[in-house]
């Protein structure tokens, strides 16, 4: 056992004053771009190097309102990993598309290039999801024969770099997830970044109040939208809004706390000979930090029976995502045409699970880990040594 418990702080305490304030203030929603919501997106900006941010109600909403912006249209899917949250593949269907599933890279978590070259030609985007935090090869994706709009799902690295330049900035949009186990957090929230006037605009259309539609569009073709938009109510609450401003304060300490922890638990790990290996990344990329992906070494016959028995021993697993390629919503299209209709104007054609052998072998050998935003080197020690004997006990029972 572990036996130390997940070591944790508060991470809201800080927001307290300004939560108190915005409470007196008597005003909880903003229909414009008030001063809260204002610096969040600045704030992102700043993370990203991006030109534009745009707030919204959760990330969901803000892959739905990329896609959207970027030309999502029912003739042409969109190209997704299935290893990601359901949120990025249903976010096509909500911007009139349809998900195409891509197997990943050989040995790792994320799109691979080669598979996003062989489904290009069915497709007008994709959804490049830094799954865990590790950055997917983007300058590969951005380089296929017949390149289309990239759209980052950015919802588990905040402040994460791929050779050196910030994810969020890398594609024709970057999507942040603010839901509470994030590690930049407004409780619920999201945020779309893009360098591209036209995306911002159009992302922009989509879930904004006119008030913000009227003093922001300017292009001629979306200002007809200034009066009505498009309806959805997609804005930030304002709380969500000072919530997650407070957390990007902390964020890089936060970061170099888990980098440390992830350093002493793989030389733990060494230390043991374990049979499992981390994601290894270039000196000038960074992860972030919603969960670091471990990768057995060694065939796993029962793969449940050993996430079963890590966790009964106190280590700190994330579940995986469920299999969403043999789920019933994307193998059976009537399911996907009750709740959207348009379904049936696309080429929509069940994933086949066969037919992704390298995100299959991923789901097998795979361990989701959990590492401390603080210092806790006693703490990774004993989850080193345990997961090293788990993993002894389960190969060599």
């Amino acid at each position: 056992m572990v036996g130390l418990p997940f070591p944790r702080e508060n991470k809201y305490t800080t927001t307290e004053s300004a939560v108190v304030e915005q409470l007196r203030s008597g005003r909880l929603s903003d229909t414009n771009r008030g001063p809260a919501i204002q610096a969040l997106e600045d704030a992102f900006t700043d993370l990203t190097g991006a030109r534009y941010a745009l707030a919204f109600n959760s990330g969901t909403s803000a892959l739905h309102a990329a896609l959207h912006a970027t030309g999502a249209h029912p003739e042409a899917g969109i190209a997704v990993s299935p290893m990601t949250w359901i949120s990025a593949l249903t976010a096509t269907l909500h911007a009139g598309s349809f998900p195409i599933f891509c197997d990943v890279e050989p040995d790792g978590v994320n799109l691979a290039p080669a598979a996003l070259a062989a489904a290009a030609p069915r497709c007008s985007a994709a959804v490049v999801t830094h799954a865990w935090g590790i950055p997917a090869p983007m300058d590969a994706l951005a380089h296929i024969d017949e390149p289309l709009a990239l759209v980052e799902d950015d919802s588990h690295a905040h402040g994460a770099l791929y050779l050196g330049r910030p994810v969020g900035s890398l594609g024709a949009a970057g999507c942040f997830s603010l839901q509470d186990a994030k590690s930049v957090s407004g409780g619920e929230g999201g945020i779309l970044t893009t360098s591209t006037r036209a995306v911002y605009e159009r992302a922009l259309t989509l879930g904004h109040h006119p008030h913000r539609l009227q003093a922001e569009l300017s292009l001629p073709d979306l200002q007809p939208l200034a009066q009505t938009g498009a309806g959805y109510k997609f804005r930030m609450p304002v709380l969500s809004a000072l919530i997650a401003r407070e957390q990007l304060r902390t964020l890089a300490d936060r970061a170099r706390a888990a980098e440390t922890n992830l350093a002493v638990l793989t030389s733990t790990l060494a230390d043991h000979k374990a049979p499992i290996t981390a994601p290894e990344l270039a000196s000038d990329s960074r992860r972030g930090w919603y969960g670091t992906p471990l990768t057995v070494t060694e065939p796993l016959g029962e793969p449940e029976a050993l996430r079963a028995a890590a966790v009964a021993a106190g280590i700190p697993l994330r579940p995986m995502y469920d299999d969403w390629v043999r789920a019933p919503l994307f193998q059976q299209p009537d399911l996907l045409r009750q709740l959207w209709p348009h379904v049936r104007l696309t080429p929509y054609a069940p994933p086949e699970p066969d037919a992704l052998p390298h995100y299959n072998r991923a789901r097998r050998q795979t361990l989701v880990l959990k590492v401390p935003m603080v210092a806790a080197a006693d703490y990774m020690h004993a989850v080193g040594r345990t997961l090293a004997d788990v993993l002894d006990r389960h190969l060599n029972p």
